[in-house]
């Protein structure tokens, strides 16, 4: 791979709707109020084309919402196989270009476990894809934790992306469920790793949180309430609420607003922050584009676009 400093910008947050699969989601993503034409016209040459248009850049791919979570079990298994397996080839035909972040059946424990030990050893595999909320579980629930022990012990990177919680679909009409609850959900299912105590226990795994970690900036002040009035909550995260935060990783899509970005650097490591673009619902030159506009010092934008996933990738890319 050419040096981090000269090589083109890496998209984390990159999705991908291959097309056994969009059957499966462009249902759920028409009551969400998620889909345009974009979402059911994607192709891996509207990917390549985006990526050429942006330098050249290069992208981790990944499936979104609803991914598996509509699927009987046996339907789900096979569904995350065949992602795996179309994304691996993607990356075969693509190399330097893509990668992927590899789909589990869950919440199918034992089958995510073994889908996640043969998906991580396939060619351009660059770690795993979670959503934040299964059906209202959330990460840090108890029946999940096989799945993050094996994770934790591989030192796997995991790709966090939103999904609506059951609770909250179509409370306001006007705007699409996503636009809200996904930054919600996030801030959520990290509240929950924080004090379970989680984060601090799966120290092995790279958590990467979409957009900017979600409303969780600004939250943090509020959760650090639940250490200060309950001391074996504050037990679980003896390094404090501060410092188990900044050890995430957050991406860029949908955080180029100069408040948004603003509160995402404040609270995230600045090593610790990845571009990702969200196509199809975003675009690669777009987001890039944004970027650029915030005023950031060129060695700042060049940490977010390349360098600081080029390091965490490790050569995948």
């Amino acid at each position: 791979m050419a040096e981090a400093s000269s090589a083109p910008p890496i998209d984390i947050h990159h999705h991908m709707l291959p097309p056994f699969y969009k059957p499966a989601a462009l249902e759920w993503l028409g009551r969400a109020g998620g889909l345009f034409p974009a979402i059911s016209e994607w192709t891996p040459e509207a990917s390549l084309a985006a990526l050429d248009q942006a330098g050249g850049a290069r992208a981790v791919l990944s499936v979104s919402a609803p991914a598996t979570t509509q699927l009987p079990r046996e339907f789900a298994m096979d569904m995350a196989r065949r992602c795996n397996d179309y994304a691996s080839d993607l990356a075969v035909r693509h190399p330097g270009r893509l990668a992927f972040f590899a789909t589990l059946p869950m919440p199918h424990v034992a089958e995510s476990l073994a889908e996640a030990e043969r998906a991580l050893a396939l060619p351009g595999a660059a770690g795993i894809a979670l959503l934040t909320s299964y059906d209202g579980r959330y990460l840090a629930d108890e029946g999940f934790e096989p799945l993050f022990t094996l994770l934790n012990g591989r030192g796997a990177t995991v790709f966090v992306h939103p999904t609506s919680a059951p609770c909250c679909a179509g409370l306001t009409p006007q705007v699409a469920t996503p636009l809200i609850e996904f930054p919600v959900d996030t801030a959520r299912t990290i509240a929950e790793l924080l004090w379970s105590g989680a984060l601090t226990r799966l120290q092995g795994i790279k958590f990467i949180f979409s957009h900017g970690g979600g409303v969780l900036p600004m939250l943090t002040e509020r959760l650090q309430l639940v250490g200060r009035t309950d001391p074996r909550a504050a037990a679980r995260v003896p390094e404090g609420v501060e410092a188990a935060l900044r050890r995430l990783y957050v991406d860029t899509a949908s955080v180029t607003h100069r408040a948004a970005m603003a509160a995402m650097r404040e609270q995230f490591d600045h090593d610790r922050i990845l571009f990702g673009s969200d196509l199809p619902w975003g675009s690669v030159a777009a987001s890039l584009e944004s970027l650029g506009r915030l005023g950031l010092r060129q060695s700042q934008l060049q940490n977010i676009a390349v360098n600081n996933a080029a390091r965490l990738l490790r050569g995948v890319l």
